[in-house]
């Protein structure tokens, strides 16, 4: 009998072998598993209703024809973008009668379709667990909230999901279904611009030459040059691209130090208010766990049984390659963020965060499945985190610590945008052909009122109204029909009536400075009243505001007042019944000073601190506090006065420009003036990014849904 031989161990299992599972969900239910949670997560968004760009797009579409819609000029005139903006909104205005809940609803399943692809591109590279990683990672981030959530985040959705499907194609060898889709990316949002050369890094085959490479990508780069000679030739198109980008070096920082931010998920106040203490994981992690640790290869090696699934072997050049792939491709997603890093959100970093997820596969590849799991709960915990602050970046600069659109900015907007108009739905159920309507005193960051009223038009479906904000009123305007004022004072709308609303639309207006707007409202009052000479007497300091001293001249001949420049000697006996406090007789005097000398500014800045200290005599006040800075522009204590009526009626950014003209002619007596400096510093709390202005953004918000 021969000797037994000794029983071989078996091979101890490491991520280079073929691995058996005690228990396994099959791929494609771990997959829907992630699905399902996105679909959660998003859920919500069916019910959000138009907002902001989305009137525009809609109101480029109505009522025109394909091609007369791609060759209309782009109705914000900033970008090149007519796949994502007039073909889309052509395409889904016209098939679903403008439903808000259709255009929701094909941006989530963009995004799902977005899930879907890198899904595919990290399975063909790492296998079917990364896979679920990568994928899990991407279906629970925050920067995905307002692509889905705003009907115009499809530009973002669209541009992502064609660049994904060009790098796919492309590294399976189909060069020209990849090119149309970049194509189609790239005129959808230029964020994937770079695209090209991620998918050249992703589509390297092993031990290839890098010209070898270069010249598989051809038809992209080929694309790309068509892109950049089409985009440059519609520039003359877009007058305000100016506004949003601006290049700078300190954009290059910023740009890569959010983007390390944004794909660990996190925001934070730049005031730690209690608004980012805890905030308890959401539920639908449970199913990207069950997905994660149940997926294929998430289990180290067991027994063998009949029928496991047996995961395909990573090598490590495969993890290697996956890693540096991911982390350039997250770089070159970041870089076209450079150019418009003052006003960054998450969401500009979808793209980038694609191959973040490429390097995270790559990384957890080779390790246990906890430690994937707990890399993307811990994103997932804290982008749930980042949903729940209730604020955004007001300011505009590189280095705000949360976005400057967020899903808190868009619930907010949306909310109080559907509340005004059902208010002004109350006030007014029906407008007369051809009305315009002017609001003034409407919240920030709401936009309820663009352009000349696309809002309007949508909701009324009368193509000939208009609507703009009350500082660009014309008295063309008022020949065209109908004209209707409003304006809104604690989310609340009312409209301006009444004999005298002209002139006190006139008064805030010159508060505000919008001269030419108050010129008008004052001779379409006059053409109203023409008896009241109080009305030409107004006039003529905003004729002198604007330059025009012979409209002044001629409006206060018209009030009859002489054009006396002084010294008023009344001016002298008023300031005598100040002084033994007689201000009564004093008013009188420094009134009459005014009417016998209207071009002495000293007469009127007399009157005008005399006014002041009454509330009932404040509007009049302000009147001689503004012509005073008309008639003696270079006198510092008149712009201190009108920098000071300004920061009483609210208006913030004009009173600390007021206020800082005052310390540049002031020199070192002004800049030793502790009231205003004081105001100054309660300006900044107040001004946008101050944190005044942050803690209004906490207020209950109306539901949008």
């Amino acid at each position: 009998m021969s000797p037994r031989r000794p029983r071989r161990p078996p091979p101890r299992s490491t991520w280079a072998t073929v691995r058996t599972r005690r228990w396994a969900l099959p791929g494609p239910l771990a997959l829907a598993l992630i699905l399902v949670t996105a679909i959660a997560l998003h859920f919500e968004a069916l019910r959000a209703p138009f907002f902001a760009d989305d009137f525009l797009f809609l109101d480029q579409a109505r009522f025109r024809s394909l091609p007369q819609t791609l060759l209309s000029p782009d109705p914000i005139g900033n970008f090149f973008r007519p796949v994502s903006r007039q073909l889309w909104f052509w395409c889904w205005a016209g098939a679903t009668g403008e439903s808000p809940v259709a255009f929701h609803a094909a941006n989530l399943a963009l995004f799902l379709a977005l899930l879907l692809l890198l899904h595919g591109l990290i399975r063909r590279a790492l296998g079917a667990w990364p896979a679920l990683v990568g994928t899990a990672f991407l279906a629970l981030h925050h920067a995905a909230d307002v692509p889905v959530l705003w009907a115009s985040g499809s530009q973002d959705l669209l541009a992502v999901v064609g660049s994904l499907a060009a790098i796919r194609w492309l590294a399976e060898g189909r060069p020209l279904p990849a090119a149309l889709a970049l194509a189609a990316a790239l005129l959808s949002k230029e964020i994937v611009v770079l695209a090209p050369f991620a998918a050249v890094l992703v589509a390297r085959r092993e031990s290839e030459s890098w010209w070898a490479s270069v010249r598989r990508g051809t038809p992209l780069f080929a694309v790309l040059a068509g892109w950049v000679a089409a985009w440059g030739m519609a520039a003359g198109r877009r007058p305000a691209i100016g506004l949003e980008v601006r290049l700078g070096l300190e954009g290059i920082p910023a740009a890569l130090a959010h983007l390390v931010q944004v794909a660990t998920g996190l925001e934070w106040p730049r005031e730690l208010l209690p608004a980012a203490g805890f905030v308890a994981p959401p539920l639908v992690l449970v199913a990207v766990a069950l997905a994660i640790l149940g997926g294929p290869g998430a289990f180290p090696a067991g027994p063998r049984t009949v029928g496991a699934a047996e995961p395909r072997a990573v090598t490590p050049a495969a993890r290697h390659h996956s890693i540096r792939t991911g982390l350039a491709w997250a770089l070159l997603g970041a870089a076209p963020v450079v150019a418009v890093a003052t006003i960054w959100s998450a969401y500009y970093y979808l793209f980038a965060l694609c191959g973040v997820a490429l390097a995270l596969a790559g990384f957890v590849a080779a390790r246990p499945a906890w430690v994937g799991l707990l890399v993307v709960l811990g994103v997932g915990w804290a982008s749930h985190h980042t949903r729940q602050l209730s604020e955004f970046a007001t300011d505009h600069g590189p280095w705000t610590t949360q976005s400057h659109v967020n899903r808190h900015y868009l619930a907010r907007g949306m909310g109080t945008a559907r509340l005004l108009l059902g208010q002004l739905r109350a006030e007014r159920p029906t407008l007369p052909p051809r009305s315009t309507l002017f609001f003034a005193g409407l919240p920030a960051q709401v936009a309820f009122q663009s352009a000349d009223g696309p809002l309007l038009r949508w909701a009324y479906r009368d193509s000939s109204l208009r609507s703009y904000f009350l500082g660009r009123f014309r008295l063309s305007h008022a020949r065209r029909g109908p004209v209707f004022f409003f304006q809104v004072r604690n989310d609340v709308l009312s409209e301006i009536t009444g004999r005298d609303s002209l002139e006190r639309i006139a008064t805030g207006l010159f508060l505000s400075e919008d001269l030419k707007a108050a010129r008008d409202a004052l001779t379409l009052a006059s053409e109203v009243a023409p008896a009241q000479l109080n009305l030409r007497y107004r006039t003529a300091w905003i004729h002198g505001a604007l330059g025009d001293t012979a409209a002044m001249h001629a409006a206060l001949v018209a009030s009859r007042l002489p054009l006396s420049r002084g010294p008023a000697p009344e001016r002298a006996r008023a300031l005598e019944q100040i002084a033994v406090g007689d201000t009564f007789t004093a008013r009188a005097l420094a009134m009459e000073s005014v009417l016998r000398h209207p071009l002495d500014p000293a007469a009127h800045g007399l009157l005008a601190d005399l006014y002041l200290v009454r509330e009932d005599l404040f509007e009049s006040g302000a009147l001689e506090a503004f012509a005073t800075r008309v008639l003696a522009p270079d006198d510092p204590m008149a712009w201190r006065r009108w920098g000071m009526v300004q920061f009483v009626r609210t208006r913030h950014l004009k009173s600390r420009a007021a206020l800082e003209r005052y310390l540049a002619l002031g020199g070192d007596s002004a800049r030793a003036d502790l009231q205003v400096q004081q105001t100054l510093r309660e300006l900044a709390r107040r001004l946008p990014g101050g944190e005044l202005a942050q803690r209004e953004l906490h207020k209950v918000v109306p539901d949008p849904h």
